[in-house]
């Protein structure tokens, strides 16, 4: 064989083994509605306009909503540019008092610098939420002023706020937290996607689809 025919062989293998990795990889890209993912009869209206929304519906309290967050972090450094996050505590019977902890940071202009924080004060630390009273002191101890965080707590804006997250979490049909809606289309959560690390994959695979 000369070395022209050896080299057109070694091309054309190298030819075939990419077009079958491409293939698996493509293929293994691939996810099943219903299976891994849920299709809304009706789409919900998004807030992000012509970016594809991811919808991350969490509580507080709920230790699955604390064990994704670090999850949650490294796949915002990675995100689709295509894509905007917006955060949103699920409000079910009784979930108010923690939903509302979300809505006090945003307003005060804390949520970034204390929202990771607070996860770790209620299931790290083990610190006793009851109360008003209890999170305004730990706010305090955050350097948030007292009184402006308890004017903050009863506020007319927070309440507006965590009424329309009651209606949107109605409205997505959520079983439990933590749960991902891609463009108000499309429920992700861990039942489905098979892991919580697998959600970020069926995630990604949504927004693309969502992209083209």
């Amino acid at each position: 064989m000369t070395t022209t025919m050896k080299k057109l062989t070694a091309l054309s293998t190298l030819i075939v083994i990419s077009a079958f990795v491409f293939f698996t990889n493509t293929t293994q890209a691939e996810y099943v509605a219903g299976e891994d993912y849920v299709i809304f009869d009706k789409s919900v209206k998004t807030e992000t306009g012509d970016q594809v929304e991811v919808r991350e519906l969490f509580w507080y309290f709920c230790p699955h909503c604390y064990s994704i967050e670090p999850l949650v972090n490294n796949w915002l450094q990675t995100m689709n540019s295509s894509a905007q996050f917006v955060r949103q505590p699920a409000v079910f019977p009784g979930w108010e008092y923690g939903a509302n902890f979300y809505y006090v940071l945003q307003q005060l202009g804390e949520l970034e610098r204390l929202h990771g924080s607070l996860f770790d004060a209620i299931h790290r630390q083990k610190l006793k939420f009851s109360n008003q009273q209890d999170f305004v002191t730990w706010l305090a101890l955050n350097g948030v002023q007292e009184e402006k965080a308890n004017a903050t707590y009863e506020s007319f804006s927070v309440q507006v706020n965590l009424n329309k997250a009651k209606a949107n979490t109605y409205k997505y049909r959520i079983q439990g937290v933590p749960t991902f809606i891609v463009n108000g289309k499309y429920l992700v959560d861990a039942t489905h996607a098979g892991s919580q690390k697998k959600i970020f994959e069926v995630v990604d695979y949504l927004i693309q689809k969502e992209s083209q």
